[in-house]
C-alpha cells in the first residue's frame, strides 16, 4: 500500500445535539455535551490509521492537554506523529459543534497552533514528503503553507488531493490548481471557487467543468445527502447517498476523503475509490461525532459488497 502524508488542523470538538439550531440571539437548553478528537486533518489521518493504512502526519499543535489528548488518539490509531511540531504556551485548535435533529450542524472553530505552521516550517521539514506516496491536505492551516506543501509534494513526485475546506475567499491561485490531481468542495466551496451557484445536478456539472477549466485533473463534488458528482476519463458521473438512518453528519467529508484516499493507495481506479468512499462516510452518519463515528474496514465491506 502507497503511504499517505496528510496536513491540516488537528482539533478538539465541544459538540452539543438539539432539535434545532438557535437562530442569532437565541439560547436553546440542551441535556448532553461531547468532547470528541476532531480537525479536518485529523478526521482524515485518524480514518486511514483505523482502516489499516500507511499515514504519516504533520501540523503544529501546542503543549496544552487538548493537543496531547489528539496526538495519544492518532497514536492509538496507527498514524505516525513524530514530525508533528509542538509550539510551546500554545493549544490546540478548538471547534465549537451544534446538531440539530435533521444531521445538520452549525461549526465555530479556532484553529490554535495549527494556524501557525508557516511555509518555511514545510521548506525546513519537507524531508516528510521523501518516504510518502499521496499527499492529502486540508485548508484549515494557512493557505500560504497549503499552497507551499502542494509545490514540495509535486517537485517530489507526489498525488495531491486537495480538500479546499474552509475554501478562500479570493479561490485558489491558478498555478495551484494544475498542481492538484484531486479535488473535492462541497456545494458552497464549488460557488466560492468558480462563481458557480450549485443548486442542483446542472448546476453542479457546470462547476464541476469550471474546475476542469481551471486546470485540475480529476475533480470532484460533493452534495450531501444527495451523494457526489466526479469526473473520470471523459465522462461526468454522479454517485447517489447510500439511504441510511443519519443522525450526524459531522466529518462525513473528511471521512469520505480518506477513504478515497485509502482506496487509491491500493491503486484502485476512479469509479471504485468513489464508491468506497461514499460508502464509508454514508456509515458514518449513523454515529454521533467526528472521529468516533469513523466505521472498521471490515463493516465498510459488509456494505460495499452488496452494491
Amino acid at each position: 500500500m502507497k503511504k499517505i502524508l496528510c496536513m491540516g488542523s488537528m482539533n478538539i470538538d465541544l459538540t452539543m445535539f438539539s432539535k434545532e439550531l438557535p437562530k442569532p440571539g437565541e439560547t436553546i437548553k440542551t441535556d448532553n455535551f461531547n468532547t470528541f478528537p476532531g480537525g479536518k486533518g485529523g478526521n482524515q489521518a485518524a480514518t486511514l490509521g483505523k482502516l489499516g493504512a500507511n499515514v504519516k502526519y504533520f501540523t503544529k499543535l501546542g503543549d496544552d492537554l487538548f493537543s496531547k489528548q489528539l496526538i495519544d488518539e492518532q497514536k492509538k490509531l496507527g498514524v505516525d506523529t513524530s514530525e508533528i511540531i509542538i509550539e510551546k504556551n500554545e493549544t490546540a485548535g478548538v471547534a465549537m459543534i451544534m446538531v440539530d435533529s435533521h444531521a445538520q450542524n452549525s461549526i465555530l472553530f479556532n484553529p490554535g497552533a495549527n494556524a501557525k505552521l508557516t511555509p518555511n516550517d514545510v521548506i525546513n521539514n519537507q524531508h516528510i514528503f521523501d518516504d510518502c506516496d499521496i499527499l492529502e491536505i486540508t485548508m484549515e492551516i494557512p493557505v500560504e503553507t497549503c499552497y507551499q506543501a502542494i509545490k514540495i509534494a509535486k517537485q517530489k513526485g507526489l498525488t495531491v488531493i486537495l480538500d479546499p475546506a474552509p475554501a478562500p475567499k479570493n479561490g485558489i491561485k491558478s498555478e495551484i490548481y494544475k498542481l492538484v490531481d484531486y479535488i473535492k468542495p462541497n456545494e458552497s466551496e464549488t460557488e466560492i471557487l468558480t462563481s458557480v451557484v450549485v443548486s442542483d445536478l446542472d448546476s453542479a456539472k457546470e462547476g464541476l467543468t469550471k474546475l476542469i477549466s481551471l486546470g485540475v485533473k480529476n475533480p470532484i463534488i460533493s452534495l450531501g445527502k444527495h451523494g457526489c458528482l466526479y469526473k473520470t476519463n471523459n465522462s461526468i458521473k454522479v454517485v447517489e447517498a447510500i439511504d441510511m438512518k443519519s443522525i450526524d453528519t459531522t466529518a462525513a467529508g473528511d471521512i469520505f476523503l480518506a477513504g478515497f484516499a485509502f482506496a487509491l493507495a491500493q491503486d484502485k481506479d476512479m469509479d471504485y475509490c468513489i464508491n468506497f468512499a461514499n460508502t464509508i462516510a454514508s456509515l458514518s452518519t449513523t454515529v454521533k461525532g467526528a472521529q468516533t463515528s469513523i466505521p472498521t474496514l471490515s463493516k465498510v465491506m459488509q456494505i460495499f459488497k452488496e452494491k
